[in-house]
C-alpha cells in the first residue's frame, strides 16, 4: 500500500516530548482531580445480593460488586481483567476474607461490561491497590449488614455473633445459626449499614496472605483457557495498522488500490 506522509510534525500542537523539552530539567508532578479507576454501575434488573464501592462518581451501590445467590455462592463483579498477574485469585481472596466465606464459594466475573462496574483499565497495580481496597470495603459492609439482619432473626446481640464460611451463629450456641443464603434469598438488598464498615486487621486474616491454588491454573495447564487469539466470530476482521515513519507525522493520502484487489480484504 502506497502512502503519502508529511514527515514534518505540526508545530501548532505541543506534544508530550515537546512539552518536556520546553520545561527543561527538574521534576514535573501531574495529578488528576478524579484519580480513581472505577465507579459503580448498577447490574441489570434481576441482579441481587450485595455489592461494593466504586471509586469516584456517584455514591456507591453495594449491589454492583457482590451477589450472594440462593445457594450461598458469591459472585464478585470486577471491571479489572486477568492478564496473568493473578488478579482473579487475589481479588477472590480479598472478598472471601472480608465477607467471611470460603474461597470455594467465590465466582469471579471480570471485564463483562454488561455486569461489572465501569473501570478505566487494568494497569499500574491498580487492581489490588485501588479496586482491591474498594472490594474489601464493600465485602466488609455486606458482612456487617448481614450480622445486623442475623441479630434480628436470631434474637441475639450482634456483638455475640460470629461469621464462618457464610454462616452466622451465636458464639455461645452454634446451633443458633442462619446462613447468608437464608438471609438474602438471592435478592437485592437495599438495607443500609448502621455505622461504618470496618475491614479486618492483618492479625485476623485467615484467607488473605495465603497461597491458594490459582483459580485459572487448571484451565491454563490443560489448555482449556481461552486467550484473545483463540476467539473467532462471524464477520471478524484482522486489522493492519499503517504507522508513520517519524513521530508527529501526519497522513496526507494513501493508495489502497493494491490492497483492495486482494481476496477477503476490507479497506
Amino acid at each position: 500500500m502506497k502512502n503519502n506522509i508529511s514527515e514534518t510534525p505540526d508545530s501548532s500542537a505541543l506534544s508530550r516530548r515537546g512539552f518536556f523539552q520546553s520545561v527543561g530539567g527538574g521534576i514535573v508532578f501531574v495529578f488528576s482531580a478524579n484519580a480513581f479507576a472505577q465507579q459503580p454501575k448498577e447490574k441489570p434488573a434481576g441482579g441481587g445480593g450485595f455489592g461494593g464501592f466504586g471509586m469516584g462518581g456517584p455514591a456507591p451501590d453495594i449491589n454492583s460488586y457482590l451477589h450472594i445467590g440462593e445457594d450461598g455462592k458469591v459472585t464478585v463483579f470486577s471491571g479489572k481483567i486477568e492478564q496473568g498477574q493473578g488478579n482473579t485469585t487475589a481479588l477472590a481472596q480479598m472478598a472471601a476474607e472480608e465477607l467471611g466465606v470460603s474461597m470455594e464459594s467465590i465466582r469471579m466475573v471480570m471485564g463483562d461490561t454488561a455486569l461489572c462496574p465501569w473501570d478505566m483499565g487494568t494497569f499500574g497495580s491498580m487492581s489490588i491497590r485501588i479496586y482491591g481496597a474498594s472490594l474489601r470495603n464493600a465485602a466488609a459492609e455486606a458482612r456487617m449488614i448481614l450480622l445486623e439482619m442475623a441479630a434480628e432473626k436470631l434474637g441475639v446481640s450482634k456483638n455475640q455473633l460470629s461469621v464462618e464460611n457464610g454462616v452466622i451463629f451465636a458464639s455461645s450456641d452454634k446451633n443458633k445459626k442462619v446462613t447468608f443464603a437464608q438471609l438474602t434469598a438471592g435478592q437485592k438488598i437495599t438495607r443500609k449499614l448502621e455505622g461504618k464498615a470496618v475491614i479486618r486487621k492483618p492479625s485476623e486474616f485467615t484467607v488473605m496472605g495465603k497461597s491458594p491454588a490459582r483459580f485459572d491454573i487448571r484451565a491454563k495447564v490443560t489448555g482449556e483457557a481461552k486467550f484473545t487469539a483463540d476467539y473467532r466470530f462471524p464477520g471478524q476482521l484482522h486489522a493492519k495498522v499503517l504507522r508513520p515513519p517519524v513521530h508527529g507525522a501526519k497522513l496526507k493520502s494513501a493508495d489502497t488500490s493494491e490492497a483492495e484487489k486482494m481476496a477477503g480484504v476490507v479497506v
